[in-house]
């Protein structure tokens, strides 16, 4: 259990770096790996009854829980910021053809005539 936990921090520990590093692919596939160690460990608590964690498997838990608080905060503001350069593009875009309307027709003629 405890190379479990251990592992669940060291990936905590990549996951915070690569989220630096602004490499969210490789953040996915580690937030990927970590779930499914999780999942190993509840299934490993739920097979012994009265299961306790040792005193350095629960200070690994509370600074793994300290830095996934921080990576959450940071994929908030991330998102946030991605979320308004969208609008933004949306918006440019939307001016553009607003003020562009003509550039579609390729062929045609334009004619003017005075009554």
């Amino acid at each position: 259990m405890d190379e479990l936990i251990t592992r669940i921090y060291d990936i905590t520990v990549e996951m915070n770096h690569a989220l630096k590093d602004d490499d969210y692919e490789k953040f996915d596939h580690l937030l990927n790996t970590r779930n499914s160690i999780m999942i190993k460990v509840d299934t490993v608590r739920a097979e012994i009854p009265g299961f306790q964690y040792t005193a350095k498997e629960k200070q690994l838990l509370e600074e793994t829980r300290t830095i996934d608080q921080r990576l959450t905060s940071l994929l908030k503001v991330n998102i946030s910021e991605t979320q308004h350069s969208l609008n933004q593009m949306k918006q440019k875009e939307q001016v553009t053809k607003k003020y562009r309307p003509y550039i579609k027709q390729t062929n045609g003629v334009f004619l003017d005539s005075k009554k």
